[in-house]
């Protein structure tokens, strides 16, 4: 079958529906017509005939109904369901004798009928009456005779006790006969027995049982005896019967009288089905047409179906099939119908079969990208792990073994990544997220960074960071070094002040009055305090070359380092320091964290081109991280240098004298230090850093530590020193005897006993002076431990190791951390 190409499958499928319909609706018609002349001929059957014929079916049922319902009048047990079937078979009866066109016979059956139910309702009545007195007697003497078998059967009476009893059982069975007999004569017999056995004379020698005898006899004797009970029952049972036989003849009477009227109707009804046979076979005729036409239209729609849609369906199922198998060359016929939906889906199997082969080339490319990417992995200088959701290793690089330092073989097994790095000693110094850095303990340092997939699970990337962390060791020394150089000139210029004021000061005492002497005097002692005060803070600022983390106050520390910033600005420059309102405690190296903030604040005050300011602010705004912020009204910075700002070796300075290391380093620190940098600038409107660094415990962990010397001689010429050092031993717990001149130490180490420890001054007075006294206390006092300390130490003990670690230098200002830590002596060879 050829389809027109210009209409679709859908239209030409509606087309043969549309058709079908019209026929069908044309058969209804049809039917319709035919129905509602058969209606009228109905109606008319019902006004005439029918009612005949229903009366008929009603007489009918109500005769077949009383002869259904007689039979089980005798089976009732209950008074009431029988006086309540008495009464329905009497309404049934009532019923029939209502028919306006009864005939006499039938009506004098009738009245038989209801005299005989009334002589069944009263004897079944009367017989259910009875049966309630019989069923309690029956129980009594059942209840009797089960006494009487038990007494029978007793074994420690004798032979005439037991045959007494027996006997009496057997007349209790007899009973038990009579209450269950079925008819007169089974009743006669049981009584003639029951009789016999009463007049059978008890055994020779007993008088057992006399008591059972009478209850036996009470309860078969007399009007309300067992036996006279049931004769009458079993008379009303007869009666009953008698009363039946007498309904059920009337009721086929009856039966006979409704078979003739139904047999009337049955006339009339089908003379009346004869002429509707006739109509009904002309609509049937007219329909079967239909039906033949519809017939032939659904072939012809099913051929279509059939050797076009489908043909073409199957071709395209096969085809796709073969495309998902992986052949690619398959091919289908354009087909004739080019707009329709068979056209529509062999047009999409050519778009399939162009996507499948797309997709094999991309396959392909992806093949041979993944390759080049296993290959790039493969020659990583760092290692490569791809992690499972659970940390599992999946797959990994030859590096990762050289970059953990382990062998090979351990990766070669499924494990653990985080277990494998414990096991091997490898533990996190830092660590922020998706950034750890690891150490063991041959000192290696390497970076590890994580990145999470979109299907679970993680890549690691792992980085050698020994010689990195090195040079930046190294260079945080140098950039230490180069803030100290800075505010060491400044320092410079101020101590140039202090000498100027105490040279002109002593050059005035040599003609100044008493009073004007104790003024220049007073004068002189101030500016060497000032310059003793700015001495200690040097040397506080450049003793701190290790990075070891530890728990610092920041208001404290702020300051305590606010002196030393304000050398480093320029006098058109202020500073302007905000506490925070409540203790900030940070975890961070000390010496550190000053260098960042001296740093931060010398790049604010080069960025200030006249006078400006500088304010530093201490705050917690989450309660959970302290910020220190640093603001300057500076020219600031422009977009392109606020991007490169904390890149190292980056410098918008025009003069070339900065490294560009600066804020790099800062960075660096606080990053390690689990803390964060962000920095706001626009330029002509000054800069904004801030340094977020999280929370620790209380200040019960600032507490200072117990000593383990409890009296102290302390050798100090330096009153500032000796006051500052007496007073933080005091406050660890020691006892202090201060001397401020070497005699006096060595006559007090002559004189007295009981030092734990000796702290002396290196130069008191000369270069050896604290040698003198260091030898005097090792060599009489063997249990006594020295510290020489000193702003300047040299390179070696003079001593080399003879006194082992019983002596120790130390580095001033002093700090109970050296004190207590373990300082190696060097030897002078």
């Amino acid at each position: 079958m050829k389809a027109s190409p210009n209409l679709s499958v859908r239209t030409r499928l509606q087309a043969a529906l549309a058709i079908l319909a019209l026929l069908t609706c044309f058969a209804g018609a049809v039917a319709w017509i035919t129905l509602e002349s058969g209606q009228s001929r109905l109606i008319s059957l019902n006004t005439g005939t029918l009612a005949e014929v229903d009366d008929a079916l009603r007489l009918s049922s109500d005769a077949a109904d009383l002869a259904t319902r007689m039979p089980f009048l005798l089976a009732l047990d209950s008074p009431f369901r029988v006086h309540q079937e008495g009464e329905h078979i009497l309404g049934l009866i009532a019923n029939i004798e209502n028919r306006p066109d009864l005939q006499p016979g039938i009506a004098a059956d009738l009245m038989r009928m209801r005299l005989a139910v009334f002589d069944l309702l009263a004897a079944t009545q009367s017989r259910s009456a009875l049966l309630d007195r019989i069923l309690r007697l029956n129980a009594e003497v059942a209840r009797e005779e089960r006494n009487l078998a038990l007494l029978s059967a007793g074994t420690d009476q004798s032979i005439n006790e037991r045959g007494e009893w027996l006997t009496l059982q057997r007349i209790a069975s007899a009973l038990l006969g009579a209450g269950r007999a079925e008819n007169l004569i089974g009743l006669g017999e049981f009584q003639r027995e029951f009789h016999g056995l009463t007049r059978r004379p008890p055994a020779a020698g007993t008088t057992i049982g006399r008591e059972a005898r009478d209850r036996l006899a009470a309860f078969a004797e007399g009007d309300d005896g067992l036996f006279e009970l049931r004769r009458r029952e079993l008379a009303h049972r007869i009666a009953a019967a008698n009363a039946l036989v007498r309904i059920r003849i009337g009721a086929e009477m009856v039966s006979s009288y409704a078979a003739a009227v139904t047999a009337t109707a049955k006339k009339e009804i089908a003379s009346e089905l004869t002429s509707t046979t006739t109509l009904i076979s002309v609509a049937k005729s007219t329909i079967l047409v239909v039906m033949a036409v519809s017939t032939a239209i659904a072939l012809f729609t099913a051929k279509f179906v059939a050797s076009y849609v489908t043909a073409h369906l199957s071709a395209i199922a096969d085809g796709m099939m073969r495309l998902a198998a992986g052949d690619r060359s398959s091919s289908l016929p354009r087909g004739s119908g080019k707009g329709d939906e068979i056209g529509k889906l062999l047009r999409a199997f050519r778009v399939f079969r162009a996507n499948a082969i797309r997709l094999d080339r991309a396959h392909r490319q992806r093949v041979r990208q993944t390759a080049l990417l296993g290959t790039m992995v493969s020659g990583m200088s760092d290692g490569v792990a791809v992690l499972a959701p659970g940390g599992g290793i999946t797959a990994a690089n030859d590096r990762l073994a050289e970059v953990l330092g382990l062998p090979l073989s351990n990766l070669a097994r499924p494990a653990n990544l985080d277990q494998l790095l414990e096991a091997n000693g490898w533990r996190s110094s830092s660590t922020t997220a998706g950034y750890a850095e690891l150490t063991d303990p041959a000192g290696r340092t390497i970076e590890r960074r994580d990145r999470s997939l979109p299907a679970g699970g993680a890549v690691a990337l792992f980085s050698d960071a020994t010689e990195r962390r090195q040079l930046q060791d190294r260079m945080q020394q140098i950039q230490r070094i180069e803030g100290l150089a800075k505010i060491s000139g400044e320092v410079a210029h101020d101590f140039g002040n202090i000498l100027s004021t105490i040279s002109s000061s002593m050059h005035m005492l040599e003609a100044a009055s008493p009073e004007r002497s104790r003024e220049l005097r007073h004068t002189i002692a101030s500016a060497v305090e000032l310059g003793t005060s700015l001495t200690q803070r040097l040397l506080a600022f450049a003793r701190r070359q290790h990075l070891e983390p530890e728990l610092v106050e920041l208001n404290d520390l702020m300051e305590g380092l606010t002196d030393l910033i304000y050398l480093t600005l320029r006098d058109n420059i202020t500073l302007g320091v905000q506490p925070a309102d409540q203790d900030l405690f940070v975890r961070v190296d000390a010496g550190q964290l000053e260098s960042a903030i001296i740093n931060i604040c010398l790049n604010a005050a080069q960025a200030i081109s006249d006078s400006g300011r500088i304010t530093i602010t201490l705050a917690s705004p989450d309660g959970e991280h302290a910020v220190i912020t640093v603001e300057d009204t500076g020219i600031g910075m422009s977009p392109r240098v606020l991007a490169h700002a904390m890149e190292p070796f980056f410098s918008a300075r025009r003069d070339g004298k900065g490294t560009g290391l600066g804020l790099a380093m800062v960075y660096g620190f606080i990053r390690q230090s689990n803390g964060d940098v962000q920095i706001e600038s626009e330029e002509g409107r000054g800069t904004i850093v801030r340094l977020t660094l999280p929370l620790v415990g209380q200040a019960a962990d600032l507490s200072p530590p117990s000593l383990p010397w409890q009296r102290i001689l302390l050798v100090e010429d330096d009153p500032v020193d000796a006051k500052r050092s007496s007073d933080l031993l005091i406050e660890a717990g020691a006892t202090v005897e201060l001397c401020t001149t070497a005699q006096g130490a060595l006559d007090c180490l002559a004189n007295q006993d009981g030092f734990d420890a000796v702290i002396t001054d290196l130069h008191l007075g000369n270069e050896t002076a604290g040698w003198q006294v260091a030898e005097r206390a090792l060599d009489h006092h063997q249990r006594v431990k020295v510290f020489v300390v000193s702003g300047h130490l040299p390179d070696a003990s003079p001593f080399g190791t003879r006194y082992g670690p019983r002596l120790k230098l130390l580095e001033k200002p002093l700090d109970l951390a050296n004190l207590l830590g373990d300082h190696t002596v060097p030897s002078d060879g």
